[in-house]
């Protein structure tokens, strides 16, 4: 826009609209060279240059520049200065990231502040009373880019102009992530966790919690949106959750179970027994004998007892209510993961003989399988 000064004073009264020059020369003598980079497009409209360092008034008078970063969150508020004091005449121009043209968004140039239909698109914009200081509530993404206040002071004696640029970076809080996993949740094999988010400005930080199942809360080694292990193995199990923040704010997903499967471990045996070796056992005939068989494993076990090959019991414990001396022999426990398909297995024996038999000798020798 060219404001003439001269003309504001002499045609103060005047409805029609003021042409404004930013160069201003002395009143009564107008030199309109200077006006050929700049088109009056129609009463109403004024098409003027993106303000460089070489504006001036005249020689003698400088055009005075600031510069102000604002942050802004999308559908909150925020206020834009355009300096302490309010000024004879402004106007509020718009410039989007990567374009030159600029868009008037409100003017007052002494009638009072005339907002134009562009600010919409930014958000419900407001001057603050008694400055020139646009305010924008429910800000939108569209208002992120530079604004210009190109303000006019001491109009009718010395007059100034001052350039406040204000840069406003519009923030977007981050969603509320969505954790997610692909892979075989199996001991030994790959996994992937993903913690996808839909908005938010970056940089965004990513924090992974784990929690046990004794309710030891771990964070993991990993800021990244995705944690991929090569070999995972039964410590993993557990709860996991992941943290994302940005400069705004912070959100949390979902807590997802995680069950490892694996198993099962080697099969182990107790015996309430007198005992040789850790597989040769012996017992009293008529004494009651209990073995139970652990083998670690996610399900847990299914469990088979064989007495010389021959399936006798399930389940974890076999009991043998007055063992007789015909029960001496090789017991096996056969311990199964029927969701892996995969198994082990133990195999004690066991020789019954009754005390008061001196010719039995109890230390034979047995072989494990």
């Amino acid at each position: 826009m060219v404001l003439d000064v001269c003309r504001l004073k002499n045609d103060s009264h005047s409805d029609r609209p003021s042409v404004i020059n930013l160069a201003v020369p002395a009143c009564g003598s107008h030199d309109t060279s200077f006006l050929s980079p700049l088109t009056a497009a129609s009463v109403d409209t004024f098409v003027y240059p993106v303000p460089t360092s070489t504006v001036e008034i005249n020689p003698n008078w400088e055009v005075l520049y600031s510069n102000t970063s604002v942050y802004g969150v999308v559908t909150n508020s925020v206020v834009l200065k355009c300096g302490t004091t309010l000024p004879d005449l402004y106007i509020w121009s718009f410039t989007q990231p990567g374009t030159e043209a600029i868009k008037a968004v409100v003017y007052n140039l002494g009638r009072g502040p005339k907002i134009q239909k562009i600010a919409k698109t930014l958000g419900q914009l407001t001057i603050v009373l008694n400055s020139a200081d646009v305010s924008i509530d429910k800000l939108l993404l569209a208002a992120n880019g530079l604004f210009t206040c190109q303000a006019f002071y001491n109009i009718d004696e010395d007059p100034k102009v001052h350039y406040y640029y204000v840069h406003l970076t519009v923030q977007v809080p981050v969603s509320k992530p969505i954790l997610l996993m692909t892979g075989t949740p199996v001991e030994g094999s790959k996994l992937w966790m993903y913690c996808n988010v839909t908005n938010g400005t970056g940089p965004i930080q990513y924090v992974w919690q784990h929690e046990t199942q004794n309710k030891n809360i771990t964070n993991l080694n990993q800021n990244n949106s995705v944690v991929h292990v090569d070999e995972v193995n039964r410590n993993y199990t557990g709860w996991y959750r992941c943290v994302v923040s940005n400069a705004v704010n912070n959100e949390s997903s979902d807590q997802v179970w995680l069950d490892i499967k694996f198993g099962p471990d080697d099969a182990h045996i107790d015996v309430s027994l007198n005992t040789i070796s850790e597989w040769r056992y012996t017992a009293l005939e008529t004494k009651n004998v209990s073995l139970v068989c652990q083998a670690q494993s996610n399900p847990p076990s299914q469990y088979l007892w064989f007495y010389n090959n021959f399936q006798i019991n399930t389940g974890p414990q076999l009991s043998i209510t007055k063992i007789l001396r015909n029960d001496t022999g090789n017991y096996t426990c056969f311990a199964q993961n029927t969701h892996l398909n995969t198994s082990s297995n133990r195999t004690i024996s066991l020789m019954v003989y009754c005390e008061c038999d001196h010719t039995e000798n109890p230390f034979l020798e047995w072989k494990i399988s």
